[in-house]
């Protein structure tokens, strides 16, 4: 009988390690503030226009580029060869144009919840 309440307690206490409880977060991307969509000549590509600053997120090694914008949305700047364009620019008032990129990409994407984005032009406001 003994056996019977340990092993019973046992299982009382080891069934919620085994079996996760709680919720899951969800990745609901939405453009803030989309303002034009532009058809070109290989589809539609949505661009928008962000006032915000460069933020670089994480550490050596593993940085990566972002946007911030008045608002406080961050978004993930892809590809990484506008990142090294856009490093140096740190900290600065900046009219961002963007393409929306339709899913996540780069290490970026995965943490920031505004979305991705291809910076196309910029220009320094101050």
């Amino acid at each position: 009988m003994m056996k019977l309440v340990v092993f019973f307690l046992l299982l009382a206490f080891i069934t919620p390690s085994v079996f996760p409880c709680g919720k899951k977060e969800k990745n609901n991307v939405q453009p803030v503030s989309a303002e034009t969509s532009i058809t070109e000549g290989q589809g539609t590509k949505n661009m928008i226009k962000i006032t915000g600053r460069i933020s670089i997120y994480g550490s050596e090694p593993h940085t990566f580029v972002g946007i911030v914008d008045e608002m406080g949305t961050e978004f993930a700047v892809y590809p990484p060869e506008q990142e090294e364009k856009l490093r140096l620019l740190q900290g600065r008032l900046i009219e961002f144009t963007v393409i929306v990129l339709d899913e996540p990409m780069g290490e970026g994407g995965l943490y920031l919840k505004g979305g991705t984005v291809n910076p196309v032009e910029w220009s320094v406001i101050r």
